[in-house]
């Protein structure tokens, strides 16, 4: 299967058996600050000795269609009234995820999608 991609856009291979590709632009991408190669295929970091699962935060309105939203993404995510590292405002939620679970690529690249999450950053809990 030949995928061609315009100028702009990635090709990012999905996580589970299949071999589709899917086209994220670079703006989508670009919510993610942290380095998606370091990834292994189920969602592990680290040295062969040391492998863990990376954690992630976002911001999202505090509304609860915005966490119904989020939560039909990933129903693992846990929501905080806390800032965060990432500076939540007060009417702002700070959601936390993790990358050790299934399709985490495609549950990160979905959340890194909504218009209203300006981006994603590792966490590191306190």
């Amino acid at each position: 299967m030949l995928v061609v991609l315009s100028p702009g856009l990635l090709a990012c291979k999905l996580s589970n058996q299949n071999t589709s590709q899917v086209a994220v632009s670079d703006s989508v991408l670009n919510k993610i600050t942290f380095d998606l190669s370091q990834i292994s295929p189920d969602g592990l970091i680290g040295p062969p000795d040391g492998r863990r699962s990376l954690s992630y935060e976002f911001c999202i309105p505090a509304t609860e269609n915005h966490l119904n939203e989020v939560r039909s993404i990933n129903p693992a995510i846990q929501i905080s009234r806390s800032p965060g590292r990432i500076g939540c405002t007060q009417n702002q939620y700070l959601c936390i995820g993790e990358t050790h679970t299934p399709q985490w690529r495609e549950v990160l690249i979905a959340i890194a999608k909504l218009d209203y999450v300006q981006r994603i950053d590792q966490f590191f809990g306190e």
